[in-house]
């Protein structure tokens, strides 16, 4: 019986593959009623209402301020780009389902003595990861259900834009009534506190009816204050859920009966629940959290990856200049380290030079300092001979004889350590000689210096 081994592999890697170490999900359990609390006046429908909830209250300006709000809303645009990162993350966790191809090339050209070449090398590379125990898919499913949750949370968003919107409107509306009352109330007390103030003038009524009635008056106006401040705040929230500076903004004018009241139509709860976009997000993230789950059980068996390479060189130019990619570069290493090497010898070369040089200046500087010190010592013991017929002057003559014969020497020990070339370059011996010549004292045997 003939055996086919890679047959065999192929085939249990694709058994394998199909395997998953992911939990099979289950919704969980709850206890949910059937119906509802009976309301009266309420109807029940078997599914929800597809018009959407603000329609029903029939005013033209909210409906307006809605579309504005869905549009414009900072955070509902936020949301989208949360949506676009899932997704872009998601195709980063399908990528490994598929094989992975890698291309590269290169081209060079080589300048040498009769010898130039240039080489083309291109290469490619391909693997894929055999997904034995689900791993991949399962990190996959897992991004797709982050993906299905966020799509599910702007829904949420939505709602809570659309129903935030629609509450501040009515409140707006709302306070728009209470500050025309209070407005006329106001203006109801001022007047009673103008009758009142003109009775008491008139003797009629007492000071204290005229302090009740402008402590109501006042009462009045603070009521009205604070509605107005009310409304002022419930406009600003408008005005950031429209996305609008609050200044920009005009608060509505309308009364409350502008609005319809809506005909309520409860759905039943389980239908209800399963509708509701927040409720979808978390069965979202749970059905990814379960995914996950196969991944860190997958983590801890190994992993089989198919891969193949290629690589394909060519070169033109002298035939004799290399007879395939290896021996070109082989050659190329070969002339680079041999120039590595001259530049070190170089390096080395310089660095000794310039430290001859250093010390060559140095005894140079030290030869020109002595030899100028001993000329012109020498001079003061010709211009004292001349005038050594005076007493007073021939302890001098010797101090300075002692000295010259001094220096003469200190020099002679310097001259033992520097090269001949350079005593007789700078002339150092002619000048010792004339010095001991022209020295009162006999100074000729200190004179012989060792080359």
């Amino acid at each position: 019986m003939r055996k086919h081994p890679l047959k065999s592999t192929i085939a249990l890697s694709l058994a394998l593959s199909a395997c998953s170490l992911a939990p099979n999900y289950q919704r969980p359990q709850m206890a949910v009623p059937t119906g509802w609390s009976s309301v009266a006046g309420v109807g029940v429908d078997a599914q929800p209402s597809t018009t959407p909830f603000w329609q029903e209250l029939g005013n033209a300006d909210l409906d307006r301020l809605i579309e504005i709000a869905l549009a414009q809303n900072l955070d509902l645009e936020a949301a989208l780009h949360r949506i676009e990162q899932a997704r872009g993350q998601a195709k980063v966790a399908a990528s490994p389902l598929y094989p992975t191809v890698s291309a590269s090339g290169s081209a060079s050209r080589t300048f040498q003595d009769q010898k130039d070449t240039n080489s083309v090398r291109g290469g490619g590379s391909i693997s894929y990861e055999v997904d034995l125990w689900g791993k991949n898919r399962n990190a996959a499913k897992s991004a797709d259900y982050n993906v299905d949750a966020t799509q599910f949370d702007r829904e949420a968003l939505r709602l809570v834009v659309t129903a935030d919107v629609t509450d501040f409107y009515a409140q707006i509306l709302s306070l728009n009534d209470r500050i025309r009352i209070a407005e006329f109330n106001l203006k109801n007390a001022e007047e009673i506190l103008r009758i009142i103030e003109a009775r008491y003038n008139a003797g009629g009524v007492s000071g204290l009816e005229v302090s009740q009635q402008r402590v109501a008056v006042n009462g009045f106006r603070a009521t009205l204050a604070a509605l107005t401040e009310q409304r002022a705040t419930s406009a600003n929230a408008l005005a950031i859920l429209l996305g609008r500076p609050p200044q920009n903004l005009s608060a509505p004018t309308a009364q409350l009966a502008s609005l319809k009241i809506p005909q309520v139509n409860l759905t039943p709860p389980s239908t209800l629940l399963t509708a509701r976009p927040d409720i979808q997000s978390a069965e979202a993230g749970l059905r990814g959290a379960n995914a996950d789950i196969g991944v860190a059980r997958a983590a801890f068996f190994p992993s089989l990856t198919l891969s193949a390479d290629t690589v394909i060189a060519a070169g033109f130019g002298n035939p004799a200049a290399a007879a395939s990619s290896l021996a070109i570069d082989n050659e190329r290493l070969k002339a680079d380290l041999r120039a590595r090497l001259e530049e070190l010898r170089v390096s080395r070369r310089r660095i000794v030079e310039a430290t001859d040089d250093a010390r060559r200046r140095i005894e140079r500087d030290l030869h020109d300092g002595a030899q100028q010190q001993l000329v012109a010592l020498a001079l003061q013991l010709r211009i004292l001979r001349a005038r050594a017929a005076e007493p007073e002057l021939q302890s001098l003559v010797d101090n300075l004889s002692a000295g010259l014969a001094t220096a003469i020497e200190e020099l002679r020990e310097l001259a033992r350590g520097i090269h001949p070339a350079i005593l007789t370059e700078r002339g150092l011996v002619p000048a010792i000689a004339s010095l001991a010549e022209r020295s009162p004292v006999p100074v000729e045997q200190d004179l012989e210096i060792d080359e």
